[in-house]
């Protein structure tokens, strides 16, 4: 017994002091991270391998995201990402979002996480390495970590912790001819409904809130005042426009008033997320959830054929009593 321990010991740890394989994979967000290039530019690699079937794995998420946090997010000395066997973007992304993870994730099938898997021989889950800036692997892990031992870990091996810089963020939005609902997920320098829609006012009909406020520009009229990050709105464009809009990119946790009635919501989660999922916390307070062209989620009924929920987009709520959203 204690030879086959230690062989499968011995098997799992083949690559601790050895040259770390190198990979690149794409995150969810889309960003693509090649490892090589993050370590020549001075920064330690600390990855979580895991799968979304893993019960242990799931357990260590929220604490990877809190050593994302307390060094640096990925702008410091050290880089940390989660790297999944399996699952799509959708798939891996619920998971995190289940799991309070906040921290980069790749998904196994379209990020190419199970590649990696391979690469680095991985048979048991979770599993974390730890590699210097010189490719080499200081660490590996075979059981669920918590933060106590990661971070002891990350400062025995000179990682210092950092705070998270405030990093400037560019959403993208296209709006089509007729009616929209929108909302934004970055605070701008200047939130005036001037300033915001400066490049497209010309095409900007009309901007309503929920509660009949309006901004109309070619009357130089503004019962709205600044844009609320609360809301969402209606607006109606004269023809299909895009939209830069940069600034601090807002937290998918930012708290959502909503009074009894109806509201219109806006959506800050970074990825799309399948409403039924999203609305679980107040199924109980809402009535009735629409989009833009009249697909609807209603919880009452079990009826949802929105789907996934779009950022850039917002939508109308009724809800049975006012209530505070967080996601």
């Amino acid at each position: 017994m204690k030879k086959v321990l230690f062989l499968s010991l011995l098997f799992l740890q083949q690559f601790l002091f050895a040259q770390a394989p190198d990979f690149a994979v794409t995150t969810n967000q889309g960003e693509v991270f090649v490892l090589s290039e993050t370590l020549n530019n001075g920064q330690f690699v600390l990855i979580d391998f895991l799968a979304t079937w893993c019960g242990p794995c799931a357990e260590g998420v929220p604490e990877f995201s809190e050593i994302y946090h307390d060094f640096g997010c990925n702008q410091s000395d050290l880089v940390v990402l989660s790297i999944s066997l399996d699952g799509s973007d959708y798939d891996t992304q619920v998971f995190h979002n289940l799991y309070q993870g906040d921290h980069p994730i790749v998904s196994g099938v379209d990020g190419g996480g199970s590649h990696v898997h391979e690469a680095y021989e991985v048979t048991s889950l979770p599993f974390y390495v730890l590699i210097d800036t010189s490719g080499v692997i200081l660490y590996e892990g075979t059981s669920a970590a918590t933060y106590a031992t990661l971070h002891t870990l990350l400062l025995e091996n000179g990682i210092q912790q950092d705070y998270c810089p405030a990093i400037d963020f560019t959403q993208s939005l296209d709006f089509h001819n007729g009616w929209n609902l929108l909302s934004k997920r970055v605070v701008t320098e200047n939130e005036s409904m001037e300033d915001l829609f400066a490049d497209i006012s010309t095409d900007l009909v009309i901007l309503k809130d929920a509660a009949g406020n309006v901004f109309w520009p070619s009357f130089n009229l503004n019962t709205i005042g600044n844009y609320d990050n609360t809301k969402g709105y209606l607006a109606k464009f004269s023809n299909d426009v895009s939209v830069n809009w940069t600034g601090l990119l807002m937290s998918s946790e930012f708290v959502i008033p909503l009074d009894l009635g109806w509201n219109i919501m806006p959506y800050y989660a970074t990825e799309s997320i399948n409403s039924t999922l999203y609305f679980s916390s107040i199924s109980s307070q809402v009535i009735i959830v629409k989009d833009e062209v009249g697909n609807v989620y209603l919880p009452d009924y079990n009826f949802n054929n929105i789907g996934a929920l779009q950022h850039g987009k917002a939508y109308y709520i009724k809800v049975s009593e006012a209530v505070n959203f967080q996601y």
